[in-house]
């Protein structure tokens, strides 16, 4: 039987789950609260400022994605292959944002 289960997993995987403590979590996520709360006042009260405020936005936003992943999907403590395939994919998420971008603009 203890055969059969060691083959459910990938080679590199870890035996052991990583623990992390509830007051580190909550402290993630009042920090992901005060960043979402930031880009809310950006919005509002950034009207004049549209193209700063949207780069303050995405860059924000881009700082929650990477927690989020982190800690909160465990891409920090798991395999660096799902790593590396979530960043693939991030990069070829800009890349075709970014050539229907550079079409769009050009007509």
């Amino acid at each position: 039987m203890s055969e059969q289960n060691k083959s459910r997993f990938l080679p590199g995987d870890p035996t052991e789950h990583q623990v992390v403590s509830y007051k580190f979590l909550a402290g993630i996520w009042l920090g992901l609260i005060i960043l979402t709360a930031i880009t809310v006042l950006i919005s509002v009260l950034g009207t004049n400022l549209v193209a700063f405020s949207v780069v303050t936005a995405l860059i924000i936003a881009t700082a929650k994605v990477t927690v989020v992943a982190n800690y909160f999907m465990h891409l920090k403590y798991d395999n660096k292959v799902l790593a590396a395939l979530m960043a693939l994919t991030l990069f070829l998420f800009i890349v075709f944002i970014s050539l229907t971008a550079f079409d769009y603009l050009t007509r």
